[in-house]
C-alpha cells in the first residue's frame, strides 16, 4: 500500500496569474539592466600579495520553479575547483529558512549554523564542500561581499542566481532538464518559468539534466530550441546515485552501497521539486517501495510530521525509511533515542561530461582569473 501526500500538480493552475505578474516584473526589471537604467554591482578588489585582487563570479541557475540540479552542481564545481588550487566560496540565499540575516554557515572550517539558521540547502553544500566558505543573505550582493572580505576567494558560486542580476557574474551556467518548457510559461505538469527561453541569451554555458530524460532525442531536440535563443555551449549532465548514509542511531557517517537496499522493502520520505526522480533512483537499485511521503519542496519538517512518517513506516511493512540527502537535514534534528527509525539518507553525484570543467577554467582564464 502507498500512502502519498503530493499536492495534485493541477491546482498550482490557480496561482498561473501571479506567475504572469512575477514574469513580468521580472521582464521589467530585465529590461532596465539590459539598457543600462540599472546596473550591475562588481564585488570590490581587494589587496592580496602587493596587487589588488579581483574575484570571479560564477552564476548557476536555471529558467523554472526548482528542480533542475543547481544545488549538485554548485558542489561538484566547488569541490573541482578546490581540488585544482582554486579558493572557492559559495554564497546563496537561503530559502526557508528560520532566521533571517547574514549568516556565515560554513568558515571552510567547521559549520557554524544549523538548520534554523542556514536552511536546507546552504547547510547541504556546507557539509559536502569540506575547505569551503557557505555564506548566505536574503541579497546575494551582501553574502558575496561578506564572503569577499572575510575569505578573500578566487572565485565566489552563487547558488540560483541567473535572476539575481544584483550582482555582476563573469560567467553565466543555466541548467535545463528534458521537461523545461520553453515555449509556454506552464506547459509540463507542475513546471512553472521564471523566465521565457529568450533569458538565456544572458548564459555562457548551458547544462541539460538528464536525469529527468524520458527518450533518446530529449536532450537534442531541448538543445535545438535553446539554439534559438543563445550561443552558449552545451553540456549533458546527470544526477548519479553514490551511495547509502545511515541517520542516528543507524551507523551515522558509515557509508552503504547502493545495493543494500536490493529487495528491501522502503518507504520514501522527501520534500523536493521533483519526487518522482528520487523514486526512479530507488527503484533502479532495485529496492520494492512500499510507501512514499512526498511533501513540498524545502518542506520544514516537525515533531507531527516524523509522528506520521512513523506510523506510515509501521503501517506499510516497510524495513527501510529512505530520503534524500537534503531532506536528512532537517529529519535528523527530530530523531531521538525514543523516536529513532531506520532511516537511511542517498548520497548523490552531479556527473557532467568530462570536457565541461576544462571549458569553465579556460573561460576564467579568459577572463584573466587565476588561483592564488
Amino acid at each position: 500500500m502507498t500512502y502519498s501526500l503530493a499536492k495534485f500538480r493541477w491546482l498550482l493552475t490557480i496561482f498561473l496569474p501571479l506567475l504572469w505578474l512575477y514574469r513580468t516584473i521580472v521582464a521589467i526589471r530585465n529590461f532596465c539592466y539590459d539598457h543600462g537604467i540599472f546596473k550591475s554591482t562588481k564585488l570590490p578588489r581587494l589587496p592580496f600579495n602587493g596587487q589588488l585582487k579581483e574575484v570571479g563570479v560564477i552564476s548557476i541557475g536555471n529558467l523554472s520553479m526548482g528542480g533542475t540540479g543547481k544545488t549538485p552542481l554548485t558542489i561538484f564545481l566547488a569541490t573541482a575547483l578546490r581540488d585544482q588550487g582554486w579558493k572557492a566560496a559559495i554564497v546563496a540565499r537561503g530559502y526557508r529558512r528560520e532566521k533571517s540575516g547574514l549568516v556565515v554557515v560554513s568558515d571552510g572550517k567547521q559549520i557554524l549554523a544549523g538548520i534554523a539558521e542556514a536552511g536546507d540547502e546552504p547547510l547541504l553544500m556546507a557539509q559536502a564542500c569540506e575547505g569551503i566558505p557557505v555564506v548566505i543573505d536574503r541579497k546575494k550582493l551582501n553574502a558575496a561581499r561578506a564572503a569577499v572580505e572575510r575569505f578573500v576567494p578566487d572565485v565566489i558560486l552563487v547558488d540560483d542566481g541567473f535572476q539575481h542580476r544584483q550582482l555582476y557574474r563573469d560567467i553565466d551556467i543555466v541548467m535545463l532538464d528534458t521537461m523545461t518548457p520553453l515555449s509556454n510559461a506552464w506547459s509540463s505538469p507542475g513546471i512553472m518559468l521564471r523566465e521565457p527561453g529568450s533569458a538565456l541569451r544572458r548564459a555562457e554555458f548551458i547544462i541539460i539534466n538528464e536525469s529527468g530524460k524520458t527518450d533518446e532525442t530529449s536532450s537534442q531536440q531541448l538543445i535545438e530550441h535553446c539554439r534559438r535563443y543563445t550561443g552558449a555551449a552545451f553540456f549533458l549532465g546527470k544526477l548519479q546515485a553514490a551511495n547509502w548514509r545511515g541517520l542516528p542511531p543507524n551507523n551515522p557517517g558509515e557509508t552503504l552501497p547502493l545495493d543494500f537496499v536490493k529487495d528491501q522493502p522502503v518507504l520514501l520520505v522527501c520534500g523536493i521539486a521533483r519526487p518522482e526522480r528520487f523514486r526512479r533512483l530507488v527503484e533502479a537499485h532495485g529496492a520494492r517501495v512500499r510507501g512514499e511521503l512526498a511533501f513540498g519542496d524545502h518542506y520544514r519538517y516537525d515533531e507531527k510530521d516524523f509522528r506520521l512518517i512513523a506510523t506510515a513506516f509501521k503501517t506499510c511493512g516497510a524495513r527501510y525509511v529512505l530520503t534524500t540527502a537534503k531532506d536528512a537535514v532537517k529529519l535528523a534534528k527530530l530523531i531521538t533515542a525514543e523516536t529513532a527509525l531506520p532511516i537511511f539518507t542517498l548520497e548523490t553525484t552531479f556527473e557532467v561530461e568530462p570536457v565541461f570543467f576544462p571549458a569553465l577554467l579556460a573561460a576564467l582564464r579568459c577572463k584573466k582569473f587565476a588561483p592564488s
